[in-house]
């Protein structure tokens, strides 16, 4: 009856367990590196007026598209140049007006002055007198006129100023830096707002010099972004052959397939495949520590053994590791109170 209620229980044990198997595989060795979003095309937004910075909506960080507005320049000197214009405007028109006023009376007085003289009432002198007042006259009447020319294209030049005032962005971006605040000073050509373009993505990072030899151009390159909790694929663009001389690391750089969500500035890591070796699989699931000491079950004669093994790398749901020739069957989920030799 005892020898029943053993064999009983023992059966109850076996089926109380999962198991699993390890397999031998040649898996991929794979390395880490620290990797910095970035754009290779940078705006630097400036103003072409001198004044007081009003407003700037953006910070940095924000996305902002072709034609948003970025920032805003004080415009009381732009309206101040533009009621100067206005003015000279009105008095070119009123020059203009005056001068053809005079040289439609001086041209009534040649009319008149070449009839008398033809008919011998006045002297050619007179008449060349009333001619010349004539031409004096209509070449005021043309320098009025490119007066009038000139205002009007000072008055263009300072509606355009006023255009400038408000300053949007040239490109689909992200905002990576202000140089200004409001109310500070900007001046022409100094930037006041930093855009990176997002269309134009790429990765980098700084390898020591001992793992140069690893990369090569247009490899493969895996860049996890921890913020998105994506991976992206990419590929060696660029090793820029001269290293820093102080920490002696050499900069490599990444270009996306595809980079939808990707911003400049995002934190990333760079994983590439340095070796390949041979390693057994086992599932997640079997991994267990006994003594912190890291090993699986093995089941042996119907008895559980626990064999350490050292880990080389994480592949999907399993974990590589050595200790283990493979077709090992392995014990899931071990409980434990699971030892050595314990049968099964």
């Amino acid at each position: 009856m005892k020898k029943i209620l053993a064999f009983g229980l023992s059966a109850i044990a076996l089926f109380a367990f999962e198991f699993g198997v390890a397999k031998k595989e040649v898996i991929d060795i794979k390395k880490s590196y620290v990797a910095n979003v970035y754009s290779p095309k940078q705006v630097m937004v400036a103003t072409r007026l001198m004044g007081y910075v009003k407003s700037i909506p953006v910070e940095e960080g924000d996305v902002v598209k072709k034609g948003d507005l970025l920032f805003e320049v004080d415009p009381a000197d732009i309206y101040s140049m533009l009621n100067q214009a206005r003015g000279a405007v009105l008095q070119a028109k009123s020059g203009v007006l005056m001068a053809e006023m005079a040289y439609a009376d001086a041209k009534r007085d040649y009319e008149r002055f070449k009839n008398l003289y033809e008919n011998g009432a006045v002297s050619k002198r007179d008449f060349e007198k009333m001619k010349l007042n004539m031409d004096i006259r209509k070449k005021q009447v043309d320098m009025a006129k490119g007066m009038l020319k000139q205002a009007k294209a000072a008055l263009q030049r300072a509606k355009a100023q006023l255009k400038y005032a408000k300053v949007k962005s040239p490109i689909d971006g992200v905002v990576t830096m202000k140089m200004k605040k409001v109310a500070e000073m900007a001046l022409p050509g100094y930037p006041v707002v930093v855009l990176s373009d997002i269309h134009t993505i790429k990765a980098k990072s700084l390898v020591k010099e001992s793992d140069i030899e690893k990369f090569r151009l247009n490899m493969p390159v895996d860049i996890y972004v921890p913020a998105l909790k994506k991976h992206f694929n990419a590929e060696v663009s660029s090793i820029v052959p001269a290293g820093d001389d102080f920490t002696h690391s050499f900069l490599i750089k990444y270009s996306f397939k595809e980079h939808q969500g990707l911003l400049p500035g995002m934190y990333a890591k760079a994983n590439i495949v340095i070796d390949k070796t041979e390693a057994v699989l086992v599932p997640f699931a079997a991994v267990t520590t006994r003594g912190g000491i890291m090993g699986v079950f093995v089941v042996e004669d119907n008895k559980a053994r626990f064999v350490p093994v050292k880990e080389i790398a994480q592949i999907k749901d399993n974990i590589a590791v050595k200790g283990l020739r493979g077709g090992e069957k392995v014990i899931l989920y071990p409980p434990a109170n699971l030892k050595d030799g314990q049968s099964l």
